[in-house]
């Protein structure tokens, strides 16, 4: 629709022409009406019409003056003139400015449909005449910025402003990561909403780099909250899509021959999206090197050899915190996840990819020891495929939580029973694993010597006395069910068959052999002795 202003001292005028007119079928709609020659002129900025109809002869200031006054700074804009006077030197004197017609009160409808009809089909082809210019002016300045961008980081050198039609005080680099439902022409009409809210309005230059777009900014986003506002704006302007959004912002620099190095502050700023805790636009001060809770920055040592972390370790705690079925423990080896995993690996896909190991090692265990639970191995498929389409570190996490408390659920919800009772239940039902008092105190959040003490008091004995006991009576079974000794070793938890030896002996008062063998005597005798009753 195009804008029609109505300016008229006479109060009957205004209101006749806004109704007696179906302006919207003729592709107008009557935006304001102004009273007086001065009222017109302090709103004409505000309302920026196509079409003014306008009173000649007004108290004060009169349609021509105004129109005078307009054309200073909007020479293009369309008048049409009203007057109760068949007065030819004013007809004339409107003909001079430049209006698009002269109607005579009281008017005739058909004439002024006429003229309406007349004035659509010239601002019809104006405007497709600007998007045209302006289309190819924004393609134009597009394609140098780009080369400005990688030719410059090519070592290429750079260009001058006037080759830009640039000649701001300061540039700055913004770059726009987007996710969105895959969409060719929903990708080109996003990049167009920005180009009318900053091309086409003198703010900056939007281009297209690997990861989306970006903004050579006209405005310098210095502060947070400069940043959040640019980025409630973008928000605002892509609102009908849904698109998760994260920006990054380079350094403001002061010529083009700087706008490279804000690029690439930019660019290495949004490398670290994945470790983002929020969407927003992120500022060069806020990366690796800068201080900011919008980044995550778990608190390590330097990664060397002896810090490497140990997949199959954390996959253990993580294991442990399922089948003691404790959503707390969960979050902890979470976070333990976070801290040993993303320093070491840095990268996105390499994140991703340690902590579906994990996951993937420790549903393993579980399914093993939960063998009639078939929605554990379900739950781990999504849960890897989830994995890998995570925008954030904290949306992985949060993801894989909310996996884990269901899976808890479906195995019987969260456990009731003392910390102490857990833990025997899960030597009773995990002896071959390689269980540590300091571990289990991890995941049961305890120190390991107050937890040491407290399941002394509670059973009678120390925690690898009584893991051992456990073992062996395990041991004894498996002999029984006729497991070599090495194969029985293997299951308890003995790497060493000698050293399982010497455990059994202390405990049984024999050698595994020796046991298994008096057991399987024993057993044939019984045999004998039924078929002898028989």
């Amino acid at each position: 629709m195009y804008k029609v202003f109505l300016v008229d001292d006479e109060p009957s005028i205004r209101e006749g022409l806004t109704t007696i007119i179906e302006w919207e079928k003729y592709g107008f709609q009557v935006i304001a009406t102004a009273a007086s020659g001065r009222e017109a002129i302090s709103r004409f900025e505000e309302l920026e019409p196509d079409l003014t109809i306008i009173d000649i002869r007004m108290p004060g200031m009169t349609g021509l003056d105004v129109i005078e006054e307009v054309r200073r700074n909007r020479p293009d804009s369309h008048f049409l003139i009203l007057s109760g006077y068949a007065d030819f030197d004013y007809a004339k004197k409107a003909i001079s400015f430049g209006v698009d017609g002269y109607l005579l009160k009281p008017v005739d409808e058909e004439e002024i449909i006429g003229e309406l009809e007349r004035i659509a089909t010239i601002l019809t082809r104006e405007r497709e005449t600007m998007a045209r210019q302006a289309g190819e002016d924004t393609v134009f300045r597009e394609h140098q910025i780009e080369a400005l961008l990688f030719d410059s980081l090519e070592g290429a050198g750079s260009m001058e402003e006037d080759s830009l039609g640039l000649h701001w005080p300061h540039y700055q680099i913004v770059l726009l990561e987007m996710h969105a439902a895959p969409d060719l022409q929903r990708g080109s009409v996003m990049k167009r909403k920005l180009i009318e809210a900053f091309d086409h309005k003198d703010r900056g230059i939007v281009f297209s780099f690997h990861s989306g777009l970006g903004l050579l900014s006209k405005e310098t986003i210095t502060s947070e909250s400069s940043a959040r506002n640019l980025y409630d704006e973008l928000e605002g302007l892509l609102g009908e899509w849904e698109v998760h959004m994260y920006g990054a912002a380079g350094e403001p620099v002061h010529s083009t021959s700087e706008i490279a190095r804000s690029y690439t502050q930019a660019n290495r700023l949004l490398g670290e999206r994945f470790l983002f805790t929020e969407q927003r636009i992120i500022l060069w001060t806020e990366g690796s090197e800068g201080e900011s809770e919008s980044v995550v920055k778990p608190e390590v040592e330097a990664v060397d050899g002896a810090h490497e972390p140990v997949e199959d370790e954390l996959a253990d705690k993580l294991y442990y915190a399922l089948d003691i079925r404790s959503s707390e423990s969960v979050m902890r080896v979470l976070v333990e996840m976070e801290e040993r995993l993303v320093p070491y690996h840095r990268t996105e896909q390499a994140i991703k990819t340690a902590f579906s190991q994990v996951f993937s090692l420790a549903f393993n265990k579980l399914a093993a020891t939960n063998q009639h639970m078939h929605s554990i191995m379900q739950e781990h498929s999504v849960l890897i495929n989830e994995v890998y389409h995570q925008f954030t570190m904290s949306d992985l996490k949060v993801m894989a939580a909310e996996h884990f408390n269901r899976l808890i659920q479906r195995m019987g919800g969260g456990s009731k029973d003392t910390v102490l009772k857990q833990m025997i239940e899960f030597i009773q039902r995990n002896p071959g694993e390689n269980l540590k008092l300091e571990v289990l105190a991890e995941v049961f959040n305890y120190n390991s010597s107050y937890l040491g003490k407290l399941f002394k008091n509670h059973t009678g004995e120390y925690f690898n006395a009584f893991l051992d006991k456990v073992r062996m009576e395990k041991a004894k079974e498996l002999l029984d069910e006729g497991l070599k000794v090495h194969q029985v070793a293997a299951r308890v938890g003995y790497a060493n068959v000698d050293y399982f030896h010497g455990k059994f002996k202390k405990y049984v008062g024999e050698s595994p052999s020796a046991y298994k063998q008096a057991r399987t005597q024993s057993s044939l005798k019984g045999t004998a002795t039924d078929i002898n009753e028989e």
